[in-house]
């Protein structure tokens, strides 16, 4: 299981399709169980995570895209 928090700490608020789309980006990268995503500026609920090598967003919808 996955846990997706926020740069301070806390635990992100995220949709039910943010946090799958989230689980598979987590499993495809082989992330770590603790997940730090960032708001995204301007992104209306979406958040950014660092996945190594590059960024992915992830919309309320659960669509991401780099």
């Amino acid at each position: 299981m996955y846990r997706f928090v926020l740069p301070t700490g806390w635990v992100a608020q995220l949709t039910p399709a943010q946090f799958d789309a989230l689980t598979d980006v987590a499993k495809r990268w082989n992330l770590t169980n603790t997940v730090e995503v960032s708001p995204m500026f301007g992104g209306e609920g979406a958040v950014v995570v660092n996945v190594g090598t590059m960024y992915l967003a992830v919309e309320t919808d659960g669509h991401v895209h780099s």
